[in-house]
């Protein structure tokens, strides 16, 4: 168990009860009263007031699942030295008590443009100077614990998701180095002409700048022929508008290699994103080079815009060796590096070492490939060397999170088929899987195709379809962190959350996501940003109800992020409201010790009250509540599902943060309703248990205080199923068979 857990659950008492005086501050609310007239089927004479009814329609299941197999848990990279005091005996001990199923393992260098080592041991396609693209060895020899990330020497982006410490070498102010773009997108691995594939660069300036000409230090291939293009539209990094892509006056110029100066106005436009469409290259290599890679893509030693002043020419472009350049984005990076570019602060915990751990329960791995900086050779290594190590594995994430590194669909879908291709070469058997979405609200979008087309989800399922290779996309995954802004209130945005989902996920069907295609989320929390809402009662809440109505969505399998012990920090999203948090189970304090937060009591009310131990079916039935607020949205939100020992389990939020309510659990079977049968065994979760105390980036960050586990009780079988539930609440009621 974990740390502080072990205590005794309180000795059972009588459910509070709201006075009746409550009901006329509920109404002035604009919330829904429920009737005090007995509902047709159920018992005679009227029924006591409540504050609203949750109708359980036993009669429509939803959803059908085994048990903890759809409740998993996403397990991600640290920092150096890290992982061995993370993954402490006694700390997994604590993850493991949480409850969670299968394991999601994440693939934090995919973020950070960094290519993997899963395996330390392997070779370099250039032996004698250890560089060039790397191949892990396929023959398991022992567990060395953890794995590395390599930094990219022909990077192309400025900013990354991961450390953010890197930089683009477009403009890095030295032109012995250079980026270069993926030979995995060239014809000669695509087995498509490249005019499919067109390698691009875009520039970011911070506002818009007079532009009248492009200059290049070309590299080793270059461009033949190009064309450049300013944004028409708000922002082209997250294209949510009708933006588009408008040729400048003179936008396409043949490629002449070396120093290249070229003309795009007669005059300066102002413009603050560029881009730069590289439609074919030279297919040259540099002098002595003997693979054939070295020769497919485009290479770019620096990058220079600006405008011609009599005979000057003005740069706007921000030339250094650190993210502080200006902002470059590229279609893709070359995975070749050198062992010297070593990484330790993207350190994995290893295979071997996750699976003895005893975190996974038996249950199959989805295991991550990179896509967008691995090489299908390295990806045919990795499925032989799961296969001679004899772990469950099954499903396979074809990257992490390619839309947030602006890949275009159709490049990540090129990569996704060649690993997918080289991994089922090996093992037939293995389930392929992505993209692995970041969070991007309203929707996943990128710049509009030659048809105006801007849905990722769309774009992609099209080119697997032209690619005829449907048959290897076996789930749709993607991640779920709804709210951007930690400082916001969190009464107003708790009841948006099913609803921002279920919109999400109407979208993508209607984009021409398959109905068929199962759907995974492979992260989830309150926000992907840090703040102390997700430290507390709030975050909590997200965190479960996400899991829950995934599956009443229709979903399969959730994986919550955070099971790892870690530090209460602040980003630059909090600092305007001084706030501090993380996405964890665990709090670290003083010298490495944990104890556990708010999310990590709300799990085992999911994984240990509401669902049956084991990986039995379960049958989720439609669930519905009429407490809602001002707006229209459910203050009240529920979600039942019978047990595989047959009993009715109903999981409940509250999510107003200052008032109690009264509800009545009411179950419906065929239009004949009735008070839900007890005596009711009732776990909840509220402020009398729980409360976050911030320190304001002190000591530890702040402490919980009370810190106790959820209490029981029991509703009696004259109670016509009623109980109040607390502000800020979690509660799960379970009926007897």
């Amino acid at each position: 168990m974990a740390p502080d857990a072990e205590q005794q659950k309180p000795t059972r008492r009588p459910m509070r009860r709201v006075a009746l005086a409550s009901v006329a501050v509920v109404a002035a609310a604009g919330i829904w009263i429920g009737s005090t007239v007995a509902l047709r089927g159920a018992e005679p004479g009227p029924l006591p007031p409540v504050d609203g009814t949750v109708s359980i329609a036993v009669d429509k299941p939803v959803n059908s699942f085994e048990g903890h197999r759809a409740m998993g848990v996403g397990v991600d990279g640290l920092e150096e030295n890290e992982i061995d005091r993370v993954w402490t005996p006694r700390n997994v001990e604590a993850m493991k008590s949480a409850g969670f199923g299968p394991v999601s393992y994440r693939l934090r260098t995919e973020l950070g443009v960094k290519a993997w080592h899963w395996n330390p041991r392997g070779t370099w396609s250039e032996a004698g100077k250890e560089q060039g693209y790397w191949t892990s060895s396929s023959e398991p020899v022992e567990d060395y614990g953890v794995s590395y990330g390599y930094r990219l020497p022909r990077r192309g982006n400025t900013i990354d998701q991961g450390k953010n410490s890197g930089h683009s070498r477009l403009n890095d102010d030295d032109v012995t180095t250079f980026w270069k773009s993926n030979p995995y997108l060239d014809s000669h691995f695509t087995g498509q002409p490249d005019s499919l594939h067109p390698q691009w660069i875009m520039v970011e300036f911070p506002h818009a700048v007079p532009v009248d000409t492009v200059r290049f230090d070309w590299g080793t291939p270059y461009a033949t022929s190009f064309k450049v293009q300013r944004w028409q539209g708000r922002d082209a990094r997250f294209p949510v508008d009708n933006g588009t892509w408008r040729d400048f006056p003179q936008a396409a110029h043949r490629g002449t290699g070396g120093s290249q100066s070229v003309r795009v106005a007669a005059k300066p436009v102002d413009v603050q994103y560029l881009r730069i469409l590289l439609t074919a290259d030279s297919n040259t290599a540099p002098a002595g080079s003997k693979d054939i890679r070295d020769r497919l893509g485009v290479a770019v030693r620096e990058l220079y815009i600006g405008q011609q002043q009599g005979a000057s020419f003005v740069d706007h472009v921000v030339h250094r060796s650190s993210h502080r350049q200006t902002v470059m984005w590229t279609s893709s990076t070359d995975p070749w590096h050198r062992k010297e570019d070593l990484d330790t602060d993207y350190e994995h915990a290893s295979f071997e070492r996750l699976f003895a751990s005893g975190l996974t329960r038996g249950e199959p791995m989805m295991v991550p490939v990179p896509a967008l900086y691995g090489t299908p050779e390295d990806a045919a290594a990795l499925a032989r060397y799961l296969g001679k190590r004899g772990f469950p594995v099954q499903r396979v994430e074809v990257g992490e999170e390619p839309d947030g590194q602006l890949a275009q669909p159709e490049h990540y879908g090129a990569l996704y088929v060649q690993m997918a291709a080289a991994m089922k070469a090996v093992n037939p058997d293995l389930q392929f899987g992505g993209p692995g979405y970041q969070t991007t609200l309203p929707d996943w979008v990128h710049w509009p195709d030659d048809k105006g087309v801007r849905s990722w989800t769309g774009r992609f399922v099209s080119y697997l379809r032209q690619r005829d290779a449907m048959e290897d996309f076996d789930f749709f995954s993607f991640e779920w962190y709804p709210f951007d802004d930690v400082c916001a209130n969190p009464a107003g945005t708790l009841p948006q959350n099913p609803g921002l989902l279920a919109a999400l996920l109407k979208r993508q069907a209607d984009a021409g996501l398959p109905a068929e295609v199962p759907k995974v989320i492979t992260e989830y929390g309150y926000s992907s940003f840090v703040g102390e809402v997700e430290l507390g009662l709030p975050g909590a809440i997200v965190n479960a109800e996400t899991s829950a109505m995934f599956l009443a969505m229709g979903g399969e399998t959730s994986y919550f992020y955070g099971i790892e012990p870690n530090w209460v920090f602040q980003d630059e999203v909090g600092e305007k409201c001084d706030t501090s948090g993380n996405l964890m189970l665990f709090q670290f304090y003083d010298e490495w010790k944990i104890r556990p937060i708010a999310t990590f009591q709300a799990a085992r009310l999911v994984n240990h009250h509401w669902l049956e131990a084991g990986t039995g079916e379960h049958t989720l039935y439609s669930t519905t509540s009429d407490l809602r607020d001002a707006k229209g949205q459910a203050l009240v939100t529920a979600y039942s599902v019978r047990r595989p020992d047959g009993k009715l389990a109903v999981l409940l939020f509250n999510k107003d943060p200052g008032r109690s309510v009264t509800v009545r659990l009411m179950q419906d079977d065929g239009g004949k309703a009735r008070p839900l049968q007890g005596p009711l065994e009732v776990d909840q979760y509220s402020p009398e248990q729980y409360k976050w105390n911030p320190t304001h980036r002190r000591g530890n960050g702040g402490h919980p205080e009370p810190n106790d586990p959820p209490v029981s009780s029991t509703v009696a079988a004259d109670s016509h199923a009623t109980l109040t539930l607390p502000p800020y609440s979690i509660s799960v009621a379970l009926a007897p068979r």
